[in-house]
């Protein structure tokens, strides 16, 4: 775990593992919204070069519409957000970041919402799985945090 979510690194090319990430989400059962090619943007906003980097997005429409319900402030809480990029040795890296990973560990809020907490619960675990299953192709166990 890193400060900024769930990484890993893989042994495999930024778009294969984008296409496994997406792979991945689907078969949990989550959304894949889009795809946000940072480099791109860079490039395009900034004229600055980057490394190749994606940040991916994906949720769950179920776990969307239960917290809207309880609160339409947490339209900010509701999607899945990995990085994904390249390191300089043609490995890959992912971070994950879950929905609700912000409120997760306040105790407030899960006693404030607790049906709305439990499925966030369930969501944080999906994330897990989906790094779980592009997890074969980390490079070593020490890379996989």
């Amino acid at each position: 775990m890193s400060d900024y979510g769930r990484r890993i690194v893989l042994d495999q090319k930024l778009d294969a593992v984008v296409d496994a990430l997406n792979a991945a989400i689907r078969a949990e059962g989550l959304t894949p919204l889009g795809a946000i090619d940072v480099r791109e943007h860079f490039a395009r906003h900034l004229s600055h070069d980057f490394r190749r980097y994606t940040l991916v997005h994906a949720w769950s429409p179920k776990l969307a519409m239960e917290a809207l319900r309880h609160s339409p402030d947490a339209g900010t809480q509701l999607l899945a957000i990995f990085a994904v990029y390249e390191l300089g040795d043609g490995e890959t890296v992912v971070v994950a970041n879950p929905p609700f990973a912000s409120l997760a560990d306040d105790h407030q809020w899960r006693n404030a919402f607790p049906v709305l907490a439990s499925n966030a619960d369930r969501e944080i675990e999906k994330v897990a799985r989906i790094v779980d299953r592009i997890a074969p192709a980390a490079v070593g166990q020490p890379g996989v945090a």
